[in-house]
């Protein structure tokens, strides 16, 4: 764009010497004038506009290393991203209404949950499997495994 404005400025005074144009006459003057604007006018659009490309250069550059630091810093990869996204999910059933809902640890641990189907407040307890006494009569659950009880 800023080539533009150049060019077609060097163009217009191309044309007034072409026409054999007097800047001493009274019109003249303001033309020439007027030409003399314009073409500092086109140059320092063409200044503004070469600032501009290297101030966007210069950003796209801090934003790669703000990229980089953050990665370094915080030891994130687009893979470990993808692994804090997928929590532990628990199904939790109403005993109002009988609706399953997933729910994620946090909300689990909270004192009371809230039905979203029918707006029920129930609290859930957590025990430990009874691995011990039943480790006789049944195979043992994994170690990570839970019972949810239902108040």
């Amino acid at each position: 764009m800023a080539m533009d404005l150049n060019a077609k400025a060097a163009y217009i005074r191309g044309l007034m010497n072409g026409m054999e144009f007097d800047p001493n006459s009274k019109n003249g003057r303001i033309i020439a004038a007027m030409m003399d604007l314009l073409e500092a006018m086109a140059a320092t659009v063409t200044e503004h506009d070469d600032a501009l490309d290297q101030v966007y250069d210069e950003l796209d550059a801090m934003d790669e290393d703000m990229d980089d630091l953050t990665s370094a810093l915080f030891d994130i990869d687009d893979e470990d991203e993808d692994d804090m996204d997928s929590e532990a999910e628990y199904e939790v059933t109403c005993p109002n209404c009988g609706v399953v809902t997933a729910v994620d640890e946090d909300t689990l641990l909270n004192q009371e949950l809230v039905c979203p189907s029918c707006g029920a407040t129930f609290g859930i307890e957590l025990a430990p499997d009874e691995e011990d006494e039943d480790a006789e009569e049944a195979p043992a659950a994994p170690a990570d495994a839970t019972e949810i009880k239902i108040d």
